[in-house]
């Protein structure tokens, strides 16, 4: 059941919540590129549902109209300063789909893989992994990119129109997240054909599971040695003993470890990037060109099919700062997310996300404060250590008690960790996610003795892999900074893409077979 506060009575509606802590302002960060908040998305990304759980004009439904259990609408105050111009007094939220874990105890569904498998890009089951085939030289199905002048572009992932991609729906979000998912669809197909040249007695089951399972660990190398220490920071990522090797074999797979994704994990901790930033297009001189309001790029991807505008958008993820994890949200997310035209209004995001978490039955935020060795908050003032002022004085005026506070809208809140982006409790909450993905995956890229492991070789080729590196050769820009995830400057600069000194590439050469040599193995 939802939680409830601690005296048995009604939490403070999400709204209220939403309407009371958050603001808009801009906090650009000083060191971290939108990236930052852009890869996390590709990683995690929440499904929405098409569950009715409000009229057309945003009334509540009558009680028999809720049989079916699914909804849990959020409750919009008469006096909403945006809202009530619309006469909105009811937000749709539709219940997860409950399951049954393996323990017996009651959970929640998930149609992804709970792996780092990429499966937004190669999907999470093998009636879409097929859809996705040409199953001609292990290639991914595409669309070709649009035309430039004498010759077409790069080509983009399939669509069945200008409108929407394919693959995982959510890739249609916005602009951003549909360039970053390209990148890695380009990488495999580019790999595709490279390993095709270098083996051409490999057939194409071959060749798409080798291009898959390199991808897939070049993706896994980039999260654990470029992201993570960006995200959590290099510090915790030592007390929990993730770093990637730098050379050999890892042996670090443990069978009793459980890699499923933690409820507080894909519920609240991983939203931490839903302060997203406007839509810009940055060119290769690291001008803006044009801004975007997020309320008009929400699943139109007319603006992908634009000549050029893929490498723009990707230059101005890699150029511009994003903004830090804070109780700040644009009126983009809180008052237009997912907005249709004419209509003047969306839903918001953190009323979205709080309630979510209410739903799948997550704690407040004080008890994970405990849970991660955080001095457990008697009272309100307590906070303090972590949470400035103003926003602890806005949690009074709401929650009647300090243990009622949700756990997203104090985790962003919280000042940062030691070299980190987050506070301390979503760098605790993140980084067990990430122990255990590395722990209990028997196919992690760096491991030894295992039937899936890569040779020594290959394995020091795929660790010269860089996001960076993969945006380079997936794209038409020039420059490029080598750390993506940081912000241009003196000791980050931009360097020509061709210089595999300043970007290293990783060579396909440790994959060559001596054809009669295939022949006798397989």
């Amino acid at each position: 059941m939802p939680r409830r506060a601690v005296d048995g009575g009604e939490l403070p509606s999400p709204r209220v919540v939403s309407l009371t802590v958050v603001r808009d302002v801009e906090a650009p960060s000083e060191t971290d590129s939108i990236f930052v908040m852009q890869f996390g998305q590709v990683i995690d990304h929440a499904d929405g549902s098409p569950v009715p759980c409000c009229t057309e004009d945003g009334q509540f439904l009558s009680e028999q109209d809720y049989a079916h259990g699914k909804c849990f609408p959020i409750v919009i105050p008469k006096d909403d300063p945006f809202y009530s111009k619309f006469n909105r007094r009811c937000m749709e939220f539709a219940r997860s789909a409950p399951a049954c874990r393996n323990d017996r105890k009651f959970g929640y569904a998930n149609i992804n893989t709970h792996f780092l498998d990429l499966s937004p890009v190669y999907g999470s089951d093998d009636e879409v992994a097929s859809d996705l085939r040409t199953f001609q030289k292990g290639s991914l199905k595409a669309t070709p990119g649009p035309k430039k002048g004498y010759y077409y572009e790069k080509d983009l992932m399939p669509a069945d129109n200008e409108t929407t991609l394919d693959c995982d729906n959510r890739v249609n979000d916005a602009p951003y997240m549909a360039v970053t998912q390209t990148s890695l669809f380009r990488q495999h197909n580019r790999l595709a054909e490279e390993l095709a040249a270098l083996n051409p007695h490999w057939g194409d089951e071959r060749l798409y599971q080798e291009s898959r399972r390199i991808v897939v660990a070049q993706w896994q190398h980039i999260v654990y040695n470029e992201y993570l220490p960006v995200l959590i920071g290099r510090k915790k990522m030592q007390e929990l003993g993730i770093f990637p090797l730098q050379r050999g074999f890892s042996h670090d797979y443990d069978d009793k470890v459980n890699p499923s994704i933690l409820n507080e994990f894909t519920v609240t901790a991983f939203r931490f990037g839903h302060s997203l930033v406007q839509g810009n297009l940055v060119n290769e001189q690291r001008e803006k060109e044009k801004s975007f309001l997020l309320r008009h790029l929400f699943f139109k991807m007319q603006e992908v099919y634009v000549p050029g505008n893929v490498d723009k958008f990707l230059i101005a993820q890699a150029t511009l700062p994003g903004e830090t994890v804070d109780n700040y949200f644009t009126v983009e997310l809180t008052n237009h997310l997912f907005e249709e035209a004419g209509t003047g209004f969306g839903m918001d995001l953190v009323s979205l996300d709080t309630q979510r978490g209410r739903d799948h039955g997550l704690r407040g935020y004080n008890s994970y404060r405990a849970v991660c060795g955080i001095p457990r908050a008697k009272d309100f003032d307590d906070l303090l250590d972590l949470i400035p002022a103003n926003v602890v004085e806005s949690f009074k005026s709401i929650y009647a008690s300090v243990d009622d506070i949700d756990l997203l809208i104090a985790a962003v809140s919280e000042k940062k960790a030691e070299g980190a982006a987050v506070g301390p409790t979503y760098a605790c909450i993140i980084g067990e996610q990430f122990l255990r993905l590395k722990r209990g995956d028997r196919y992690f890229y760096d491991l030894g003795g295992q039937a899936g492991s890569f040779t020594e070789e290959q394995l020091d080729e795929i660790r010269k892999t860089s996001y960076s590196r993969i945006v380079c050769d997936n794209s038409d820009i020039r420059y490029l900074q080598p750390l993506v995830f940081k912000l241009i400057s003196d000791l980050n600069p931009l360097v020509n893409c061709e210089s595999t000194d300043s970007i290293p590439r990783m060579s396909l050469q440790p994959w060559k077979e001596v054809e009669i040599t295939a022949r006798l193995k397989y």
